[in-house]
């Protein structure tokens, strides 16, 4: 996800060179020499991860076609995501005093590059507190650099612990989340940062405390909807940056003239970072009860066997509600969804992304039942009718 946000911000970059379109009274149309493609990357290096991943890809100027309708592939991230991938190009990690590096390994889907270039941790175990440099040659001849000093450790730190998350309940209504970490050398600040299902919410913050109310907002996303979700378990993170990539996501952008960007790469465009996890928490989000629809729902599948969700209403409003909540069988499948009248509409996502739609069930609300239909268009089947019980 993280890798995906900084592609996003140097793509809006890269992307406009080839077309600036100047609108006037019957203008004539003017023809824009496209400009040199730039080695664009995208490296962050995290201590606690398995491998280490570096995306290398070309800025867009208008001489390669772009599919920009594919869905979003974790494993081909530059293509699905709109990009350019380079491919083939000799990749590099270095720890300090190495000559030779250990090269990445280029990821193949089927048997297409990606562009996406991976150094297992066997290869190259990164350290907090280490200076790390990255080369990247390509097919033609061009090369990009960069290096990042990885934050300290925290202390009793041991590979892997701080991916691990701690697990916390957070009442909505009434609760603050606080999060409290040690100070570590070397860290240019610490990032906040919670996942929702319309992206994440994330903010720079140079204190070693923080605390996340229950009726935050989230001002990245339109409309600004909740942060919290009550039947969600929520990721919220804090890491420690160096300043490459405090600078990088700190910096804004001229949308036309590019301008703006700080940029740790030396002969290309990008960011190469490194973070270091100061902790990491697994937040099962509730809320009381206010409204009928609040409350446990239970039918029976096609296949005889039981479906369960538990529901709340996220936001009031005057004509329409907003819905959250999850499955409480095997799959806990998470559930957004809006309430208008008696008349639900329920989406059920696949990996608690907005994005990611499983199936739709639309019903209506009558006294202690939800009656409905599965829209024939997804492959879930399900129970029609879901009756109230105690939660």
């Amino acid at each position: 996800m993280v890798m995906q946000q900084l592609r996003a911000r140097v793509r809006r970059v890269c992307g406009v060179g080839f077309g600036v379109l100047l609108v006037a009274c019957e203008a004539a149309p003017v023809e824009v020499t496209s400009p040199t493609a730039s080695i664009v990357v995208h490296a962050v290096l995290n201590p606690d991860v398995a491998e280490q991943v570096v995306l290398v890809e070309s800025s867009l100027t208008g001489r390669v076609d772009i599919n920009d309708g594919l869905r979003f592939d974790p494993l081909d991230p530059i293509r699905t995501a709109g990009g350019s991938p380079l491919t083939g190009a000799d990749v590099r990690l270095f720890a300090e005093g190495d000559s030779v590096g250990v090269r990445a390994t280029e990821t193949m889907v089927r048997t297409r590059a990606t562009g996406r270039y991976v150094v297992p941790r066997a290869a190259l175990a990164v350290q907090p507190g280490r200076r790390y440099r990255l080369r990247v040659r390509t097919t033609d001849g061009r090369e990009a650099t960069g290096e990042t000093l990885v934050p300290g450790a925290p202390p009793g730190w041991t590979v892997g612990a701080g991916a691990v998350p701690t697990p916390v309940t957070l009442e909505r209504s009434r609760d603050t989340l606080a999060l409290r970490w040690t100070p570590v050398r070397d860290a240019r600040t610490y990032a906040i940062r919670v996942e929702t299902p319309y992206g994440p919410w994330a903010l720079f913050a140079d204190s070693t405390q923080f605390n996340l109310s229950g009726g935050l907002r989230n001002f990245f996303a339109a409309g600004l909807p909740s942060v919290w979700f009550p039947g969600f378990v929520q990721t919220a993170s804090v890491v420690a940056v160096d300043a490459n990539f405090y600078d990088y996501n700190r910096s804004g952008n001229d949308p036309f003239g590019g301008t703006g960007l700080i940029s740790s790469v030396r002969g290309g465009i990008g960011v190469f970072g490194s973070v270091v996890n100061m902790l990491r928490r697994d937040v099962t989000v509730t809320q009381r009860s206010r409204f009928p629809i609040d409350a446990r729902w239970r039918g029976t599948l096609g296949t005889g066997a039981a479906a369960e969700m538990d529901l709340w209403v996220d936001v009031e409003g005057q004509t329409v509600s907003s819905i959250s909540g999850r499955e409480t069988t095997a799959l806990r499948r998470f559930l957004l969804g809006t309430l208008s009248g008696d008349r639900l509409r329920l989406v059920t996502l696949a990996a608690g992304s907005s994005a990611d739609t499983v199936s739709v069930f639309s019903a209506r609300l009558a006294g202690d039942s939800l009656v409905g239909d599965y829209d024939t268009r997804f492959a879930t089947t399900g129970a029609r009718v879901f009756r109230r019980v105690p939660r």
